[in-house]
């Protein structure tokens, strides 16, 4: 099957401090509707758009990332559309041909995990544009609202338009794709693809050389990887029976499941894209050594930074994807924590403790500090605490309690192993029947009779060490059934 995928990802510059023609917040989360708004992005008449540095220099700095040919200027374009939450009945955009993207052409390579591949997928152009206002549908979505509320806080605000070229086989490709531009926009300060509507995806699908359906708005990786694996069942399909794939616009329906028809597909020049009059072409040359600042950092380098030091792949995958986890093993490796029982305990134990309570990863609060998993590890290398006592014990209080002091955390002392085999074997005669007939599961109950009582003393047990020790007095003739 002959597959072909091109993605336009529109990326909120939600890291900015301005819009992009004017000194309204660009982070509008949380205002009342309607309220952060000014008369240039209201679209009110005289008013005027100014470009403002803030978004600029983020936008620049998207495209040297991604090994974009940048233009001398850019060249804002006016895109005519009409829809209830465009206040000016046009949008402020870039086009080539129309005007100069801030990037003409580049390519993003990136870590796949599902292969543990290197790949990399071609930039088509990124422009840089103003986002509309917010439609607020009635519960039930666009298709089955009865009305639309108008909350235009969002007007202006800085966006970038990554289009790709259509080169991407498959939909886990795609996804893999958009969650790699996003972590890595992230890292360079771009973006917080965690907030709501940081990010929307439009994906043109087509297959065997046929038209190409546009769906529009997907506003998770997720449901990117569904609607277009969906939209291409829904193409073969079609074909099979005999039909023909039309050229459409198509909304993807995530309760359902399903895309469904929303218009026929625009030809650009129903856009009437025309130079942006009131903006002079933009010099980017000014504004490089502060875009330049921003690229000191990006996952991939971390990644190899973290596998030259031995932490397995899975582990450094999973420090990167969080940014707060791999902030906390570079702090604490120079205070003496060895890099890979560090990787394990955050990446892992940590890490999953976090999940199980609820907790919000990307929140550095809900992490312990660097010194006390540092102590932690040093205590572990020299024996004075063993791994499995760590994971059992003194993660979960962690995950609970991030401020709690190491006095507060680690083991009184250290549990004889001995006295404990004795009593597990004592306090387990049924495990210990079967496992003298051959029900050799039977040990692990026993054992874990024994690390509990250690662990409830707020003594610390190896595992290993009273399990030799019930070995030994199973395989005696001292135990009396």
């Amino acid at each position: 099957m002959h597959v072909k995928i091109g993605l336009e990802v529109h990326v909120q510059l939600t890291e900015s401090r301005t819009k992009l023609f004017c000194g309204c917040k660009a982070n509008y989360r949380g205002m009342k509707p309607n309220t952060n708004v000014c008369p240039v992005c209201l679209g009110l008449p005289g008013a005027l758009p100014v470009p403002q540095k803030d978004p600029l220099i983020l936008g620049i700095a998207s495209s040297i990332v991604m090994n974009c040919r940048l233009p001398g200027k850019v060249v804002f374009t006016r895109k005519h559309y009409f829809y209830p939450d465009l206040p000016k009945n046009y949008q402020i955009t870039q086009y080539k041909g129309y005007g100069t993207p801030i990037c003409l052409g580049g390519s993003l390579r990136y870590l796949d995990p599902d292969e543990w591949e290197w790949r990399e997928v071609r930039i088509s152009r990124i422009n840089l544009e103003e986002d509309p206002g917010r439609s607020v549908y009635e519960e039930g979505g666009i298709m089955r609202s009865k009305y639309v509320l108008i909350d235009l806080n969002r007007s202006g605000v800085p966006l970038l338009e990554i289009v790709t070229e259509p080169v991407l086989k498959s939909a886990r490709e795609a996804r893999r794709f958009v969650e790699a531009l996003l972590l890595t926009l992230e890292y360079i300060g771009v973006t917080n693809p965690r907030l709501e509507g940081a990010f929307r995806a439009d994906a043109n699908v087509s297959i065997y050389g046929g038209e190409r359906v546009e769906i529009k708005n997907i506003g998770s990786t997720l449901d990117l990887e569904k609607a277009i694996n969906y939209e291409i069942l829904r193409q073969e399909k079609l074909i099979e029976f005999g039909g023909k794939v039309i050229r459409e616009t198509r909304h993807w329906d995530p309760i359902k499941g399903v895309t469904r028809p929303l218009r026929h597909k625009e030809e650009e020049s129903e856009y009437l894209y025309m130079p942006e009059p009131d903006i002079p072409p933009v010099p980017i040359e000014p504004l490089m050594k502060e875009a330049m600042a921003r690229l000191k950092e990006t996952p991939w380098r971390r990644f190899e930074e973290l596998s030259s030091m031995g932490i397995p792949r899975e582990q450094a995958w999973s420090l990167i994807q969080t940014r707060p986890a791999l902030e906390l093993l570079l702090m604490a490796i120079p205070l003496g924590g060895d890099p890979i029982l560090l990787a394990k305990l955050i990446a892992i134990d940590l890490k999953g403790e976090l999940k199980k309570a609820g907790r919000n990863l990307y929140h550095r609060d809900n992490w312990p500090s660097p010194k006390t998993l540092a102590q932690i590890s040093k205590l572990i290398d020299v024996g004075s605490i063993n791994y499995d006592y760590v994971k059992l014990n003194v993660i979960p209080k962690l995950a609970s309690n991030p401020i709690l002091s190491l006095e507060e955390i680690l083991p009184k002392g250290k549990a004889n192993p001995k006295k404990l085999a004795i009593i597990a074997v004592n306090l387990s005669r049924k495990a210990v029947k079967d496992y003298l007939k051959g029900r050799k599961r039977a040990l692990e109950y026993i054992v874990g009779v024994g690390v509990s009582m250690a662990l409830s003393k707020g003594l610390s047990i190896d595992p290993r060490e009273i399990r030799n020790e019930i070995l030994k007095l199973l395989k005696s003739n001292k135990i009396n059934i």
